[in-house]
């Protein structure tokens, strides 16, 4: 009741009802099934106070049921769609909404999971002893088998291990890579947890780069945000003073952009992630002090892997040698060496379904 009322005085108010249509998106914010489902035919439910009915708000007045999920609920059963359909994977009420209102739910895996972060370390806040007989989730796409078992054991439904849902719409384009080196910044102007060495890392790819005699290109994180990219752009100049490209295109997404780069390098990233998943070359370097949080953010915590392997190192201070062993594999393996070593790694950490058809299959029998 207090967040209705919260959103109430911020939000854009909508008077008419809800539009009748064959899909309900909860949250407005990302909406990435429009690639296969045209957009007419979404109606959306805004879950963070964007907008609010007040059509639906008089309807649960009337019945006294005046809390956010009797808002969801009252506004899913007047559109009366054929699905409901989320791209985030850690909103509580999601899960309560297909016994409720007897409609089939899909969700979608966002982000990577860790430890460290939202559902998994506050799993006792978002899910009750009893969570799996409270929650059902019709269809679950997600990652891979680790975070299937996580959430197999919180909530009910068919669970399917698809990789990243936006990462799958088309292959890696291989013929068009330059044979140079993009670091993924991980860079914060407000975190330090963050930004803890991201330069330190930079710098020593830089150097690596350049003894191979390799063009060394930062992906900035802040690529939109013209304020921020300044400040983003003097951290690493610190370092690496002008013997780098920042790579400011805004009119390509991150995926387009690193597709062009033959090496890939990040301290952690879902992103690197994905480009593994396709095959792409990536090396993960992260040095971060244990006691930071974001030391839970390395590659394969949550999927049980090692803190060293083939392409990824996890160090607490620098390790030059352990930096150059990572570099070297990633950028002197053969690229059929390369497929053929790190293919267990892809497949324990990011499935890869090319064009989702496994999501196509489950709207096409819907």
């Amino acid at each position: 009741m207090l967040n209705l009322i919260n959103y109430f005085f911020k939000a854009k108010w909508s008077v008419k009802p809800p539009k009748k249509n064959k899909f309900v998106l909860v949250d407005g914010n990302y909406n990435p099934f429009i690639k296969y489902i045209d957009k007419k035919k979404f109606t959306v439910l805004y879950r963070r106070g964007e907008e609010i009915n007040l059509y639906i708000i008089f309807k649960c007045f009337l019945k006294l049921k005046l809390s956010t999920l009797d808002y969801c609920s009252e506004y899913i059963k007047h559109v009366s769609p054929k699905l409901i359909l989320t791209a985030f994977d850690y909103h509580v009420i999601f899960y309560k909404l297909s016994q409720r209102t007897g409609i089939k739910t899909l969700m979608i895996q966002k982000g990577a999971r860790t430890n460290a972060k939202g559902t998994i370390n506050k799993s006792n806040k978002y899910f009750p002893k009893n969570s799996k007989n409270l929650f059902y989730v019709d269809y679950v796409l997600l990652f891979n088998k680790s975070v299937k078992k996580f959430y197999s054991q919180k909530i009910s439904g068919k669970f399917f291990e698809i990789g990243s849902f936006e990462n799958n719409f088309k292959k890696h384009n291989f013929s068009q890579e330059k044979n140079e080196v993009i670091f993924i910044s991980n860079y914060s102007p407000n975190k330090k947890d963050k930004c803890e060495n991201e330069d330190v890392v930079a710098f020593h790819l830089n150097e690596l780069a350049r003894k191979n005699n390799l063009m060394f290109n930062i992906l900035p994180r802040f690529r939109k945000n013209p304020t921020i990219l300044n400040l983003e752009k003097s951290y690493y100049e610190k370092v690496l003073k002008t013997n780098f490209k920042f790579i400011v295109n805004s009119n390509k997404s991150s995926y387009e952009i690193v597709e062009n780069y033959r090496f890939i390098f990040s301290t952690y990233s879902t992103l690197a992630i994905e480009c593994l998943a396709k095959g792409s070359r990536v090396g993960f370097i992260m040095i971060k002090s244990k006691k930071n949080p974001v030391y839970d953010f390395r590659f394969g915590s949550f999927e049980g892997l090692r803190q060293k392997g083939l392409f990824w190192t996890t160090l607490s201070r620098v390790n030059v040698r352990e930096i150059n062993r990572v570099f070297n594999f990633v950028t002197k393996t053969s690229y059929n060496s390369w497929i053929k070593k790190t293919k267990y790694y892809k497949e324990k950490t990011m499935k890869f379904d090319y064009k989702n058809k496994t999501f196509k299959e489950i709207i096409k029998k819907l």
